[in-house]
């Protein structure tokens, strides 16, 4: 405040004030002004300066009064401006030392943390930065500390994210099973599904609820599909029971083994959950046998991981303790005695348990500082192995050779054994190469001698085997035809008439019974097509069981049709003359193929001159026509006859009298 503000309290401007009196003015300003400006320097001793400069205020010299009342209320202005800046600015240190801790909370939580709650705090911070501009770069520090943690969280965000995605894909799938009228698609990709959810590992708690309410309606479809069928109920209890008692096993193993009896246990409570309903009066019996087994064994997990992870703190300070004795040796020339140490370092190193978390820098620490020992060892000793290494090389290839002769290459032989001979030695791997290739050359020249005998052996028991084959052989011909690949690998010159006699035998008993088989499933044909044509023109008719039609799908088709035009289905006419329609046709050409091969048979063959004359004029395309007709073969026109369809019952048995004629005619051989 100017002296001439303080002049002016009537409003009008004096021009003289006495020395005295501004002394006494500049003083109370002095102490105004220093009050007025605490509020800027918050770090000083506030409640200090306050005590001392209202001291001195009241200590001030006595103003007139229009001063001092202007001098008092700016006085309790800049009081009430230090109580409010003071108050907000502990506020502000209350809010810093909040987010403070709060970061190194979060940093301290470790696996513990999630993202949400670093998204949270990062908006807290950016909030407080933006209204106090001077901790900003503070709080971006502490920030820093979290960098790692956000690279890691925000990676566990887009695995959960793609897990969440295929758990999605799987609820859908099961929804949509669910939904449909047909059980049996839901019954038998079920247990697929419920796989490969489990080998999703830990899925998001929204998919995972999303899968689980699916999974549960899908249940409950099955569930009540399954009520009347008082044989599952009590299969599922049998399997609980196995279940139970597979958990009572669990629970007696040892220690070391709950990483496995861990996983065990989760897949018994996922196989429980997809476990049916039991009979009621096993229900009271079964269920609470089963939490108090799961959470009996839970806790002995639970405590076992417990110790583990003490067990892991006190095993990374004794592998510490092994790099630090490491580092000590890492340079150390005195190869054979520092070795000996490292490799002793190293077996202790795996009795020591796992360090959990801290094992792979651990073990990388280790691994680095015995790596600069044995790189600098191995540079050392790098020529004289160098040469072994040659020598061995070539010993070993020609070893090789020996072992990849072709039998009876004897002179190779030979050769190869000089040139081994002339190699020098290859350090201490010199006896063993030595004796590979002794027994390399051994086993080279008793072959010669064995392979021979071996070969007939070989054959005359297989042509006994394709004898005995002949007996049955629709069920041998799969091996008739690798024993056929075998005669043709040995190639023993002695036993080749055998072998011709045993295949040709074997040969005709196979086509006799190919074509015996054709035969019966042609005289099954005819009485079960004429049934299902009595059926659709009788509905009192019976169709033929549905075994009976399993060798003759279109028939069985066609017998499912004419059982739903019963029951009423409208659309089972249509497809019924859609597939006759279509069968009708396959009849027609089949028997017109036969016609034709008959009628091409009753034809006279060409003469000698009549060929001549034709190979003359250069009339080959008739020839290759007339040929290309011939090819047809009747007997796959009857297999193909076997499944050409139903027809009205007069149509087939118009037809059947049409095809026998034919096939007579056609299967004439000439």
């Amino acid at each position: 405040m100017s002296e001439t503000n303080i002049n002016e309290p009537s409003g009008q401007v004096q021009n003289t004030i006495p020395e005295s009196l501004k002394e006494k003015l500049h003083v109370c300003e002095s102490i105004c002004r220093e009050l007025e400006a605490l509020s800027d320097h918050p770090e000083c001793d506030v409640d200090s300066e306050r005590s001392r400069l209202e001291a001195a205020f009241a200590a001030a010299p006595e103003l007139p009064p229009e001063f001092a009342e202007l001098l008092r209320k700016r006085f309790e202005t800049a009081l009430k401006n230090l109580e409010f800046a003071s108050a907000e600015n502990a506020r502000r240190d209350a809010a810093f030392k909040e987010l403070t801790a709060e970061i190194d909370a979060l940093a301290a939580a470790g696996e513990l943390a999630t993202l949400k709650e670093l998204e949270q705090l990062d908006k807290k911070c950016q909030r407080f930065a933006a209204e106090n501009p001077v901790a900003a770069p503070q709080i971006s520090a502490g920030l820093e500390k979290l960098a790692p943690m956000r690279e890691r969280l925000v990676a566990e965000a887009e695995r959960e994210k793609a897990v969440s995605a295929q758990a999605d894909q799987l609820t859908e799938e099961l929804t949509a099973l669910t939904a449909a009228e047909d059980i049996a698609p839901l019954h038998d990709r079920k247990p697929a599904i419920e796989e490969a959810y489990a080998a999703l590992g830990k899925v998001p708690a929204a998919a995972a609820r999303r899968y689980a309410e699916a999974h549960k309606l899908a249940a409950v479809k099955l569930a009540r599909h399954y009520e009347t069928l008082d044989l599952a109920r009590w299969e599922s209890y049998t399997l609980k029971l196995d279940l139970c008692k597979k958990l009572e096993e669990l629970s007696q193993l040892p220690d070391k083994e709950m990483i496995k009896v861990s996983k065990q246990l989760q897949e018994i409570r996922e196989k429980w959950k997809t476990l049916g309903s039991v009979p009621k009066e096993k229900s009271e019996e079964i269920n609470p046998r089963y939490l108090e087994l799961t959470r009996s064994l839970q806790r002995k997990v639970d405590d076992f991981y417990s110790h583990r992870r003490q067990e892991q703190k006190q095993a990374a300070v004794e592998k510490q303790k092994l790099c630090d004795r490491a580092a000590e040796l890492a340079n150390s020339t005195d190869w054979a005695a520092t070795a000996n140490e490292f490799k002793e370092m190293q077996k202790t190193w795996k009795t020591i348990p796992g360090a959990g978390a801290a094992e792979h820098e651990l073990f990388a620490k280790f691994r680095a500082q015995a790596d600069i020992f044995f790189n600098a060892r191995s540079a050392v000793l790098a020529e004289r192995d160098r040469k072994f290494k040659e020598t061995a090389d070539a010993k070993e290839a020609l070893i090789a050779a020996v072992e990849q002769l072709e039998p009876g290459n004897v002179r190779q032989a030979k050769n190869l054994r000089g040139q081994y001979q002339q190699l020098p030695p290859a350090g201490r791997d010199e006896h063993e190469l030595r004796r590979r290739f002794d027994a390399a050359m051994n086993a080279f020249f008793a072959a010669l001698k064995d392979d021979f005998a071996r070969k007939e052996v070989k054959a005359r028991e297989l042509a006994a085997e394709l004898e005995q084959l002949a007996a049955d052989p629709m069920a041998g011909h799969l091996r008739a035809r690798e024993i056929r690949e075998e005669f043709h690998k040995l190639s023993c010159r002695t036993t080749v008439a055998l072998e011709r006699a045993a295949l040709d035998k074997f040969g005709k008993a196979f086509e006799a019974a190919r074509k015996k088989e054709k035969e019966d499933m042609f005289l099954r044909l005819k009485p079960l097509a004429l049934q299902i044509a009595s059926a659709w023109a009788d509905s009192e008719a019976a169709l033929p069981d549905d075994a009976a039609l399993e060798k003759f799908p279109r028939l069985r088709t066609a017998a499912k049709y004419i059982a739903a035009l019963r029951e009423g289905d409208p659309a089972a006419a249509e497809k019924l003359e859609k597939q006759i329609a279509s069968a009708r046709s396959e009849h027609q050409r089949i028997i017109a193929a036969l016609e034709e091969i008959s009628s091409a048979r009753q034809q006279e063959p060409l003469s000698l001159a009549a060929e001549l004359e034709a190979a003359i004029l250069g009339n080959f395309a008739s020839d290759k026509a007339a040929k290309k007709k011939q090819a047809a073969d009747p007997r796959q026109l009857q297999q193909e006859y076997l499944n050409a369809g139903l027809l009205p019952l007069q149509e087939l048995e118009e037809s059947f009298q049409r095809f026998d004629a034919a096939f007579s005619a056609a299967s004439v051989k000439k």
